[in-house]
């Protein structure tokens, strides 16, 4: 029987000002301070929008989910379900409130953001359901995006390994993402970026004025 597509399905949209400058973290991983100091560093560089990518929480430390939903709200961070957050929201922890898990149940598994899409790991919720936040994007799951998605990009986390994976002229070309060196992102390029885990200290700047992206180090 074919999956029923449901809201939880659908990409939550946002547009921002035109050109604006975008703040991305993934992987927290129950690390609450580790949010506060991503969306401090964000508003100083004017981001008009901050975005979580998922793993926000941590299955190991359920302890800590109040604190990392509290920084959220308290800076207006759009988030995404990672599948950390959904197996906490199954297992129904008695360390977490029901309010705190009605905040992660009404999670999207995909955000739009103009034309980019972002995600834990995939962006096929549609057709995977909660599936999308557990595989890894493997070469056919590439291929389908580039197929899928001309002249879009997608940022997603989950694998913890900063890179971006454009389309070359013969093959999908791959560049490792450095803290500190600006990579380009240009507006209509197909391309999948995957943002460092907020875990090891990083996160992500995407200028769409500059049409660029860059891998930032908050420990440097």
């Amino acid at each position: 029987m074919a999956r029923t597509t449901t809201d939880i399905d659908r990409p939550a949209t946002h547009d921002p000002a035109p050109l604006a400058r975008i703040g991305i973290m993934a992987d927290s991983h129950g690390e609450a301070d580790s949010i506060g100091a991503a969306a401090t560093f964000f508003h100083r560089c004017g981001c008009a929008v901050s975005v979580h990518l998922g793993d926000i929480c941590d299955t190991n430390c359920p302890e800590t989910v109040s604190a990392c939903l509290e920084r959220l709200t308290a800076h207006h961070i759009l988030a995404i379900r990672g599948n950390n957050d959904h197996t906490l929201l199954l297992n129904r922890s008695a360390q977490i409130s029901p309010e705190a898990l009605e905040i992660i149940r009404k999670m999207p598994l995909t955000r739009q953001i103009g034309s980019a899409l972002l995600a834990h790991s995939l962006p096929f919720a549609s057709r995977m359901g909660p599936r999308c936040m557990v595989d890894a994007m493997d070469p056919g799951h590439l291929q389908h995006f580039f197929r899928s998605y001309p002249g879009r990009q997608l940022f997603r986390g989950h694998s913890h390994q900063p890179e971006i994976v454009r389309a070359g002229p013969a093959s999908l070309q791959r560049e490792t993402l450095h803290p500190g060196r600006r990579h380009p992102l240009t507006r209509h390029q197909t391309a999948v970026v995957t943002c460092g885990a907020l875990a090891d200290g990083l996160c992500l700047l995407w200028d769409q004025a500059e049409e660029t992206i860059e891998l930032v180090s908050l420990a440097s």
